[in-house]
């Protein structure tokens, strides 16, 4: 089951490929893809290069990630001091992004940030007829607790009277957790796939809702994930691959 997970996963990948290609807008790449500040580390550097033949301009901002509600919740911070704040990339060219820490680390806890850059959209020429879009990439920025801290995933299950089923997963530990996909698998045989990557942050529950007649990617002839009993969990994480036996519990 973990080979199917990647393989779709590839398949979703080229798909988003394929779509980004047609975009009627600017492009910019990001290296690194993550920032993590850990020891006495207080400043990190990343390069935001353009890959277009003309200029675009890029704001950065540093915003505080949370999961309050089950779902990414992201809030303006300055927390982190993100230097140039806004800046010109010429055809080709590239530039080097500071951020510097600008709080202590918690005790015991690790803090999660998110660090956007998004294209500032410029006056379209007077014979342009499509659709402007402002491109926006965002990187997971870490700061670790000054002891030694792990992710500790707890999953559970339960099913609405609509038919829905919502798979939730709370990180008790005192790390953000990374998976890197899962599928959710009944008893006779109906399978419903998250191929995308997600985080659970320290503390913090994520959940996620399947709608039997949409989110089904492979099913039975009549088959309907909340209509059956348990429920059985496979995946991949940055820490390894899970499973997980669950009985859904009715909302």
């Amino acid at each position: 089951m973990t080979r199917r997970i990647l393989a779709r996963g590839c398949l979703g990948a080229v798909l988003l490929l394929a779509l980004a290609s047609r975009a009627a807008a600017g492009t910019f790449t990001i290296t690194p893809l993550r920032v993590d500040f850990a020891g006495a580390a207080r400043t990190a550097a990343l390069t935001v290069r353009n890959d277009e033949a003309s200029a675009v301009v890029v704001q950065a901002d540093a915003l505080a990630w949370s999961q309050a509600s089950g779902q990414d919740d992201l809030t303006p911070s300055r927390d982190l001091l993100v230097s140039p704040a806004v800046f010109t990339l010429a055809p080709g060219g590239s530039q080097l992004v500071r951020v510097a820490l600008r709080r202590e680390p918690d005790a015991v806890r690790e803090l999660a940030y998110r660090l956007s850059l998004q294209e500032v959209p410029q006056a379209a020429s007077p014979d342009f007829n499509g659709l402007q879009v402002a491109l926006r990439l965002s990187v997971p920025v870490f700061v670790a607790p000054r002891v030694p801290a792990e992710p500790r995933l707890a999953w559970s299950a339960s099913r609405g009277t609509s038919g829905a089923v919502t798979l939730v997963a709370h990180n008790d530990g005192a790390a953000h957790a990374r998976l890197q996909g899962f599928v959710l698998e009944s008893t006779d045989g109906t399978v419903v796939q998250q191929p995308a990557l997600a985080y659970v942050l320290a503390g913090a529950t994520r959940r996620w809702t399947f709608e039997h007649a949409v989110a089904l990617v492979e099913a039975k002839p009549g088959a309907d994930l909340a209509a059956v009993g348990p429920l059985r969990l496979e995946g991949t994480s940055e820490s390894g691959p899970f499973t997980a036996e669950l009985t859904p519990t009715t909302e």
